[in-house]
């Protein structure tokens, strides 16, 4: 959870094409542009005479080199996983796509190649697929031993936290009898990934901290008092925001946000105590802070009140 911009939640408006999609899939970064498409090339000039030398063959041979180009840019995932005939015959496969399509994944434009493998510009399913693209392949990158470091090739700081967690350690069960370990998916979901708030923490906490495991069963409350707590954080900071000068702001913030950001990497070693004094002490800044705004716009308009007495009875 990042409590500084609370930018898991504020998301950048995606392209909503439903079960349209594939007609406007992106580029994946890196991929290949279409012969003679790169950004520069000239066209080449045409030669004299020739045209009409030309055969239809050669037109027709030209034109399938171009829609097997522009197939092979196509993001084949998309493109087949899309299509609505998989209600029907695979509904799992589809829901993937639905799951998937407009999520903030799809907004920050990160595709399903990036987090299964596979090759999305291959033309056919085995090529697509490669090796490794499910849950249950040891080599899959959303194999459950793989999703920290999946996810943590761009939430860096957050898997920082987890692995100093307990839940960490058991990610990987070492014994039959080992407790099993939740990864980032048992809590925030795989694909359209979501943010726990107070409303969801404490059901989502209780899956395994409950009395039936004794498994800890008072985290879920505690949890969801933490939760609150960052709410605030949320509160002072929207305040500050938009009540002090933004040089004033800004020095304030630079000063703070590493402290924020911290305090989000604590979150996810699950230590509620360490959480429970690190907001704390944010929460003691930010109210400090809020109090000296209130203040000095407080004190303003009467000093200003003051001083105009002052000039009428000098007059």
């Amino acid at each position: 959870m990042d409590v500084s911009d609370a930018r898991h939640s504020e998301h950048r408006i995606g392209c909503a094409g439903g079960t349209a999609r594939c007609e406007c899939v992106r580029r994946p970064p890196g991929g290949p542009r279409a012969p003679g498409s790169a950004r520069g090339a000239r066209r080449p000039r045409r030669a004299r005479g020739g045209v009409a030398a030309l055969s239809l063959a050669a037109v027709l041979i030209g034109l399938g080199s171009f829609e097997d180009a522009r197939a092979a840019e196509e993001d084949s995932c998309a493109a087949c996983h899309s299509d609505p005939e998989f209600l029907v015959t695979n509904k799992k496969l589809y829901d993937y796509y639905q799951q998937w399509d407009g999520s903030v994944h799809d907004q920050e434009e990160v595709t399903c190649d990036e987090c299964h493998g596979g090759n999305p510009r291959a033309k056919d399913k085995k090529t697509a697929h490669g090796r490794g693209v499910g849950a249950s392949d040891p080599d899959s990158g959303v194999h459950y031993k793989s999703i920290p470091d999946t996810c943590g090739a761009c939430h860096e700081d957050i898997l920082e936290g987890f692995q100093e967690s307990e839940h960490f350690s058991h990610v990987e069960k070492h014994k039959k009898a080992d407790k099993q370990g939740p990864t980032c998916v048992t809590c925030h979901g795989g694909i359209n990934v979501g943010v726990l708030n107070v409303n969801t923490v404490e059901e989502v906490c209780a899956r395994c901290h409950n009395q039936k495991s004794d498994n800890h069963p008072e985290v879920p409350e505690e949890a969801r008092r933490l939760l609150n707590r960052f709410l605030s954080i949320h509160r002072f900071y929207r305040y500050i925001t938009t009540n002090a000068e933004s040089d004033e702001a800004s020095a304030f913030f630079k000063d703070l946000d590493p402290r924020l950001r911290d305090l989000s990497v604590t979150w996810h070693t699950f230590d509620l105590d360490a959480v429970e004094e690190g907001t704390v002490g944010v929460l003691k800044t930010l109210k400090a802070k809020r109090e000296e705004i209130r203040t000095r716009r407080h004190k303003g308009p009467a000093q200003t009140q003051l001083r105009g007495s002052e000039t009428e009875s000098g007059r």
